[in-house]
Parts: structure tokens; C-alpha cells; sequence
């Protein structure tokens, strides 16, 4: 399943298909989906599209109003940055290692 992603420009709508996605409730089988019930898109970065998942998707989730964005790099901590939708753009909430992150509840991140 992929979501569906208003293009730049307004002309038209492209599609991603991230690592991971939380929904606020249950989504049809639809290929793609549009990203209204979204709260959180996590993506695991790799050297082939760290640009694209650091840059470009960072972008074009915000546009699409994704309230959370999440990377994990694969470093040895595997290291999690949590990203807030704050006006429009995203802001850095935390970064933190993936075993310190999977200890954590919904709540203490707002998705509850």
C-alpha cells in the first residue's frame, strides 16, 4: 500500500511507499490511500536514498500535512529521529537510539 502524495506545484499527485505507517483507524485495501488518517510515516534510510528520504520525502510529507515523520538510520545505534509537523515544516522533537524508542509507549508520542 502507498499514499498518495500531492505533487509540487499543485500538478498533480505522485505516490510514496514508505517503511511504515500508523493510521488513526482502520484503511480500505486500496493500493494507495490518501494521507488524512496518517499520524506517523517512518522511513529506514540507506545509503542509495538517504537524499530522498532525508530531503525530498521530508518535504512532501509535510506538504501533505503527515503529522509525524520518523527516520531510522542504520548506524550501530540505529538511531531514530522524530520529527514534529510544526507550521507547515517539520522540527526535530528527538533523535534517540531504536532500542530506547521501542521501550517507549503510543502515548509519549502523541499517536495515542
Amino acid at each position: 500500500m502507498g499514499l498518495r502524495i500531492p505533487e509540487r506545484g499543485g500538478a498533480g499527485v505522485g505516490g510514496r511507499i514508505p517503511d511504515l505507517v500508523v493510521w488513526s483507524r482502520p484503511q480500505s485495501n486500496e493500493v494507495w490511500l490518501p494521507t488524512g488518517d496518517v499520524l506517523l510515516v517512518v522511513e529506514i534510510i540507506s545509503p542509495e536514498s538517504e537524499g530522498i528520504d532525508t530531503v525530498t520525502k521530508r518535504s512532501e510529507y509535510a506538504a501533505a500535512g503527515i503529522p509525524q515523520y520518523w527516520t531510522v538510520d542504520r548506524d550501530a545505534a540505529q538511531t531514530v529521529t522524530i520529527h514534529m509537523l510544526v507550521e507547515g515544516h517539520y522540527a526535530v522533537r528527538a533523535t534517540m537510539p531504536l532500542t530506547w524508542t521501542l521501550d517507549t509507549t503510543p502515548s509519549e508520542h502523541e499517536l495515542s
